[in-house]
């Protein structure tokens, strides 16, 4: 179907490029399977193929709740890919009996669709190689068009809003959602200068909300534009000054708690391990004085000599996820607007880590190295719904819940 679709420009570039990817898609997580997809693959008429299928799936029996998208699952193999793949990384379902035939969920990814009223938007994951590409690499950063857009019906709608809520507060979406994409994109100022503006942002409009006043929301939107312009106001952010001891602890207990969660991913056990490597850290043993020494080091000699002439690398990537999160969540349904912002600003501090742990064990950056490290991080984070539910609940549970420890988190 044919839909009037607001989407980053990246997207009219992506093409699956299948088993010349360095990755898979396959491997490392949970693969969905829907009712109707699930009833199709006990009628292939292939005995071969049947057969297969019947012993690659298992039923989702306690989804209940869920039943319809999450039906099934296909079984992980002793290297915990999907059963389907082949040796070289080919689809035996698309194979055989064409790419129609594919789940919901397979047929979907990397694509990332939403709806808000009824304007759908549709991006791209970062977890896929080619999208971290697309996404990443691009100097002048992400721009955003309208146009038509072939839409599968059985891509699924992953997040809704606007119509669906009744409250004083989603008429504000746009003008919040723009202002905060714009503060992202301000490249006069440093990008964790950035974030620090837009949690002051986020921190005012969360405060009006819980007075539930809604009607200073407009005044708070105005007030933040003229600030984003306004010299004296942005250098007096860039001369804040952070306490990095409490920085590094607050990441240094979060990239601890990681390791509660596992590691299935191949690509992802290779980032850490280089990353712990960089930082001089024994997975068994963490010793925060020597993951400040040599945060320190990497920082200034490996990391920042690459990432000054490339910031905007990091800066398309939160963009990206402020996009495809259908950001700020305005429904007072799920977390609030500012437990939004702190989880954005806890991701990009550890990938922060990452990166200038990984700079430290190569002895530098290079694009090839920073994509690696990015997909492969996003692939842990972005299908792990505990892991993420559990980032707040760390935050809270030692305190880092206010703006000020959030600021710890983003700013160098």
């Amino acid at each position: 179907m044919k839909q009037n679709t607001l989407m980053p420009e990246y997207m009219k570039n992506f093409k699956c490029i299948g088993g010349e990817c360095e990755d898979t898609c396959c491997a490392g997580w949970t693969v969905s399977i829907d009712k109707k997809t699930y009833k199709n693959y006990q009628k292939v008429k292939d005995p071969a193929l049947r057969d297969k299928l019947s012993s690659g799936l298992k039923r989702n029996k306690n989804n209940a709740s869920r039943s319809d998208r999450y039906y099934a699952s296909f079984i992980l193999n002793e290297n915990n890919c999907c059963s389907m793949l082949t040796e070289d990384k080919w689809c035996t379902i698309q194979m055989e009996l064409g790419e129609k035939a594919l789940s919901n969920t397979c047929n979907t990814y990397p694509r990332n669709l939403n709806k808000y009223d009824q304007n759908y938007e549709l991006s791209g994951k970062v977890s896929c190689p080619e999208i971290a590409r697309l996404v990443l690499l691009q100097p002048q950063g992400i721009e955003f068009e309208e146009a038509e857009c072939e839409l599968e019906s059985n891509w699924p709608v992953v997040k809704t809003g606007g119509i669906q809520v009744q409250n004083n507060y989603t008429q504000y979406f746009w003008p919040i959602r723009m202002l905060a994409i714009e503060i992202i994109q301000r490249r006069t100022m440093l990008l964790g200068d950035r974030m620090v503006l837009l949690g002051l942002f986020i921190d005012a409009l969360q405060n009006d909300i819980e007075r539930n006043y809604g009607l200073s929301i407009s005044d708070i939107i105005d007030s933040f534009r003229s600030k984003l312009h306004s010299p004296e106001y942005t250098d007096s952010i860039a001369e804040l000054r952070v306490n990095l001891d409490l920085k590094l602890q607050a990441l240094f207990e979060l990239i601890k708690s990681r390791l509660d969660y596992g590691i299935s991913m191949d690509r992802y056990q290779v980032t850490y391990k280089e990353m712990m490597e960089g930082l001089n850290q024994d997975s068994e043993v963490f010793n925060l004085d020597k993951f400040r020494l040599n945060y320190e080091e990497n920082f200034k000699v490996y990391y920042s000599s690459y990432m000054d002439e490339k910031e905007y690398i990091l800066e398309n990537y939160l963009v990206n996820n402020l996009f495809g999160s259908l950001f700020p969540n305005l429904s007072e349904k799920e977390i609030s607007l500012f437990d939004e912002y702190a989880l954005l600003s806890v991701i990009y501090g550890m990938l922060k880590i990452h990166l200038v742990g990984v700079s430290g064990k190569h002895k530098g950056l290079s694009d090839e190295i920073v994509i690696r490290t990015i997909q492969a991080y996003a692939k842990t984070i972005e299908h792990n719904n505990s892991y993420i539910n559990s980032i707040l609940v760390e935050l809270k549970r030692n305190n880092y819940d206010t703006l000020a420890h959030i600021s710890l988190l983003v700013k160098d």
